[in-house]
């Protein structure tokens, strides 16, 4: 499998890029093993992009440019009339309500320690 030409991109080429510079055109049509054994016969310049730098392709200005890539199927939304929930929510326990105030907390015998002992320095 052939590798993006772009840059520092490590993602495997999809799709083709071809031109030609008499007729001021460009297109990109799928890459395929048999596109490219039909190209290495014609000698054709063959530019394999990922489908990121594929989608992101721009032609100068005056030439004509044709997508040629088959379009994948796109997964069918959900049906909006669905009455049944996909999943049941999780109930959450009411909090209890509080019938005595909490208690004081003592202080730890580490901060009575240190309230007892005396102060340097003053």
């Amino acid at each position: 499998m052939l590798q993006c030409v772009r840059g520092t991109c490590t993602e495997a080429a999809t799709a083709g890029l071809g031109y030609d510079i008499v007729r001021t055109m460009a297109w990109i049509y799928d890459l395929d093993a048999a596109t490219m054994a039909g190209a290495r016969r014609n000698r054709d310049v063959v530019v394999p992009l990922c489908p990121m730098h594929a989608d992101r392709i721009r032609v100068p200005l005056g030439w004509d440019f044709q997508d040629q890539r088959v379009a994948e199927p796109k997964p069918e939304p959900m049906p909006a009339d669905i009455t049944e929930p996909l999943f049941e929510p999780r109930s959450r326990p009411e909090p209890e309500a509080l019938a005595e105030p909490l208690p004081q907390e003592q202080p730890s015998m580490l901060e009575r320690a240190f309230r007892a002992a005396p102060v340097r320095g003053r």
